[in-house]
Formats: C-alpha cells, structure tokens, sequence
C-alpha cells in the first residue's frame, strides 16, 4: 500500500473518531504533517486526492476545510480503488465498451416514462448547451439515466461512483469532435429505447463507445501520453402514444440516425 493510501486511511480513521469533525478547518500543513509523522509533500500529494473527492475544499487565504458530507465520501470504497489504484482512461473505455451495450439493452426493456423523459431532456441540454462544461454534463447525465433505466441499482451505483472519471474522459474527447454527432448517436440510442428495440440499442451503444475509444486513441497519440489526467492541465421534442396509451416525449431525429 502506497504512502497517500494509508494517509487516507488515517484521514478516515481521525474523522471517525472525532479528531476532525465535518466543517472544520485542518492544521496548518506544517503541524498536520508533523501530527500524522510524514513528510510535508506526502501530506500534500494525500489532500490533492481528497480534494478530489470532495472530501475537502480550500478556501484561499483562509485554509483548508473538511466538508460536511466527508465521512459518508470516505465510506466509498469502489471510489477509493479508481482514484488509489490509478485507473486509465483506456481501462475505464474498456470497462464501458463491456458494460455499457447492455446496459442500453436492459434500459430498452425496463425504461419508464419518467426514465424515458429523463433521457430527452439531457439530449435536450447537450443539444443547447452554451459551453463545453455545460455539453460534457448533459452528456454524463444522458449516460447516467440509461443506467438508471436499466432497473439495476448495482448498474445505477456503479455508474455514480465512476462519474467523474466518466466526466474527465468526456472533457477530452468533446474537444476532438462535433458535439451535434454526439448528440445524433444519442437520439438513436434514445430512439431504440424508446421503441424498447434491445438488440438496436445495444448495437447503437457499442458504436458510440468505439467512437469514444477511438476518440481517446487520437487524444493518446497527439498528446504522446496514454493517461487521461496527463491530457489536460477542463432539441426540440414532441408528446408519442406508447402502446399502453401513456404518453411520454419523443426526441426529434434528423434523417437516419443509425
């Protein structure tokens, strides 16, 4: 186990035994390094990963403050393995060209009306969006909700917890194409879910997946890394019957999608 590893393990262990308490402000660095026995950089390295994750805020001139929901972060362990163990933008790529398809597939079977409306509204938002910050976020939500969609809470957690290493990748690849061909690969998806077609929205997935792959590979290449964080130093709708007379809003396509 590494050094910033066991540094958070104790940061875990100070908050659950009320040594630090939610809101409060941390040692200055120089007492909290000597508190903890390590080393001024160890501790620094340690509260970058933390303020990562919420689990801090710097305030400038002021210091450093622990958040208020700190111990319910801490008590994430899949979170800790992604950022501890330093898992790759092409492993995360990887991970979803696996996971994802069939995600869309279960979404397609078991998606609700609210579900379904989820899904046009953050196309909706990716379409409009003004900036690349607000585009990336309507692009996570819309992946998000497939996984919602998919009636799986594993699936739904698991997509949560990888959310920001999800919203990292999509901040380089959102650079490297159109985002209206983004937008237009997930109206497709949103159209074989709609129309509860399993087999189309799983075939439509992987091809959005392999262009997100494809997308990392040049980012890889131009930049001569292979790590994301090396990367960078940041629709109009109409109402459709469903067969079972509920109603629920429909995304414009234009043309053939697919």
């Amino acid at each position: 186990m590494d050094v910033t590893t066991r540094l958070i393990g104790r940061f875990k262990e100070l908050i659950l035994n009320s040594t630090l308490v939610p809101g409060c402000r941390l040692p200055a660095e120089r007492e909290f390094a000597a508190r903890l026995g390590i080393s001024r950089p160890s501790l620094r390295q340690a509260l970058k990963v933390l303020e990562i994750m919420g689990v801090i805020s710097q305030r400038v001139g002021d210091g450093t403050y622990l958040s208020l929901n700190a111990a319910g972060i801490l008590n994430e362990p899949m979170e800790f393995l992604i950022l501890m163990d330093g898992i790759s933008a092409h492993e995360l790529a990887e991970f979803r060209s696996v996971v994802e398809p069939e995600i869309a597939a279960l979404a397609a079977e078991r998606a609700t009306t609210d579900d379904l409306n989820k899904l046009q509204d953050a196309i909706r938002r990716h379409e409009n969006s003004a900036d690349l910050r607000t585009s990336i976020d309507a692009d996570l939500s819309f992946h998000q909700a497939i996984f919602d969609a998919s009636g799986n809470r594993a699936c739904s957690r698991i997509m949560s917890i990888i959310n920001s290493s999800v919203w990292k990748t999509l901040s380089v690849t959102s650079q490297l194409v159109d985002s209206r061909k983004a937008v237009s690969r997930h109206k497709a998806i949103y159209e074989a879910i709609y129309k509860r077609d399993a087999a189309e929205a799983r075939r439509l997935m992987q091809i959005h997946i392999q262009v997100s792959r494809q997308l990392l590979e040049t980012a890889a290449v131009r930049s001569n890394v292979l790590e994301i964080d090396r990367l960078f130093p940041t629709s109009t709708a109409k109402t459709s019957p469903k067969p079972n007379g509920r109603r629920v809003a429909k995304v414009q396509t234009a043309g053939n999608n697919k």
